[in-house]
């Protein structure tokens, strides 16, 4: 009996230690301090124990029997709980009133225990006939035996019940094996439970009740999840959900189906959507285009990584917003690739402001017409498309008549006006595919690509001409232009830019000079 009781104190003091173990890895989390306390309990009832191995007369060992109730009773709702938070049932459970089912009826059945003088299991306490201590015949003909006994199989059932499912349904490799891991330590600790204490006092008095004793494969189970498979560590549980809400940049984890699982705010500010509008969802819902370039996700899963990628999307308003963004495969020595990280960077202002500095560098900035910096673009690209596919262009040189008088005599201002209006007349005769630009003042060129015959171009410089004709009233001011112009054609006239413009510029001037 002194050994029996010498090992309960062990056991006590073990599950002491596994459970301020378990409260150092993270305190403050429900899962943590849930398991503590069912280790504390399993420590209280072997405590406890230890004095009924020692009891002199059957009433002291029933007595010490019923203090321990704490523990025999108590671990039951105890392990429910844990099951539930850890299966994830809680999330959805808001208030205190599922507390009253969990907890009312062993609290009943221990004030039942503690307030009078009979024990829910035992009827009364005998010797074993091993001489290992006390042991007892069951209370088989109370309701409270039963009460106790239905208890047991129905909560540990429903808690067992809901963890399988959670692992099932489960994604991560680490959960799956958590809960099966867990699942079966629980359901072998029932049956040798059952077997130790219920079981066998109905057949024979031979040992005493020693679940309490077995119970510390609990504690050293519950130890190796959380080393093995990282069941309560607060360093996989916590620090990835701190970090995601600290970074200032949007973030998504998505899964590797494309499934949206968690966003920071961040996200949620810049696409104006809700959690509940966003999680669970594809992240291609929210694409302008609404699809994956699928070679850029199978590069994406082949090479861990996807840096720079330019895509636009759309907010809960309509807005399109331009995104740059950088995806990195997640994965883990337990759960191999468990999703995607996405970091998202708004450049919509970065690129209006770029559309705007290109605008400002090729374009004029009165008419609105390609500026000499990208006309000379174009026209060197033009040069290189001949190289390539023997593609004749033209270039014509235009200056307008008059323009001068309209300046000296009615101001800059109308002048100004002026060019906007000719710009306008001339940009609307040309082919799509043509460019009319403004080198300066009052001379424009024009770039006539895929130049099959001169009888095209002839009518579009006599449109163009006609289009001058007629007058232009600006502020009530009638103005008066003519245009003078040269053709260089490409190969015959030059093969670089200069040569091009130069003979086109000579030819103008001649006209001019003969015309005038």
């Amino acid at each position: 009996m002194l050994a029996m009781s010498y090992i309960s104190m062990i056991v006590a003091y073990t599950f002491v230690l596994f459970g301020f173990y378990i409260l150092k890895l993270n305190h403050k989390e429900t899962l943590n301090r849930l398991s503590a306390s069912l280790n504390f309990c399993f420590a209280y009832w072997s405590f406890i124990y230890s004095f009924l191995y020692l009891a002199p007369s059957p009433e002291i060992a029933l007595f010490w029997h019923r203090i321990a109730a704490i523990g025999w009773v108590m671990f039951c709702p105890l392990a429910t709980h844990f099951f539930l938070v850890l299966s994830e049932k809680t999330k959805n459970i808001h208030g205190i009133h599922w507390y009253i089912p969990l907890y009312g009826l062993p609290t009943i059945l221990l004030l039942k225990t503690l307030l009078t003088n009979e024990s829910l299991v035992a009827k009364v306490f005998v010797q074993s006939t091993s001489g290992l201590g006390w042991t007892y015949e069951l209370n088989t003909g109370s309701v409270w035996f039963w009460l106790y006994w239905l208890m047991l199989v129905v909560y540990i059932g429903v808690a067992l019940f809901f963890t399988l499912r959670w692992g099932k349904n489960s994604q991560r490799p680490r959960f799956i094996k958590q809960a099966k891991s867990i699942s079966i330590l629980a359901g072998v600790m029932m049956l040798i439970g059952i077997g130790t204490d219920f079981i066998l006092p109905l057949i024979t008095p031979f040992i005493p009740p020693l679940f309490h004793f077995f119970s510390i494969f609990w504690g050293f189970g519950g130890i190796y999840m959380i080393r093995r498979y990282k069941l309560m560590d607060v360093n996989i549980a916590v620090t990835p959900d701190i970090i995601l809400e600290t970074v200032m940049d949007p973030i998504v984890l998505l899964d590797n189906k494309g499934i949206i699982r968690k966003c920071n705010q961040a996200t949620f500010d810049l696409l104006k959507y809700d959690a509940s509008e966003m999680l669970g969802r594809r992240f291609s819902d929210f694409f302008k285009a609404q699809k994956y370039n699928l070679q850029r996700t199978d590069f994406l899963f082949k090479n861990k990584f996807l840096r720079n990628i330019e895509f636009d999307m759309v907010d809960s308003t309509g807005k399109v917003i331009s995104i740059i963004a950088s995806f990195s495969v997640a994965e883990t020595e337990l759960d191999g690739i468990v999703g995607v990280v996405g970091n998202l960077h708004d450049i919509t202002g970065y690129k209006a402001m770029s559309k705007e500095l290109e605008k400002m560098a090729n374009y004029d900035k009165l008419t609105n017409l390609p500026n000499r910096r990208m006309f000379y673009n174009k026209l060197e690209k033009a040069i290189e498309k001949y190289h390539k596919h023997d593609q004749q262009f033209a270039l014509v040189f235009i200056d307008l008549d008059g323009f001068k008088v309209i300046n000296d005599t009615f101001g800059h201002d109308i002048g100004d006006q002026m060019l906007m209006k000719v710009s306008s007349l001339l940009a609307g005769v040309v082919r799509r595919q043509d460019v009319i630009a403004r080198l300066g003042g009052d001379e424009f060129v024009l770039l006539f690509s895929r130049l099959q015959n001169k009888t095209e171009l002839d009518g579009i410089m006599q449109r163009m001409q006609e289009k001058l004709v007629k007058p232009i009233v600006i502020n009530n001011k009638i103005c008066r232009v003519g245009m003078s112009f040269g053709i260089s054609i490409c190969p015959e006239d030059g093969m670089t830019p200069d040569e091009l413009l130069k003979t086109a510029d000579l030819r103008m001037y001649r006209e001019k000079k003969y015309s005038g």
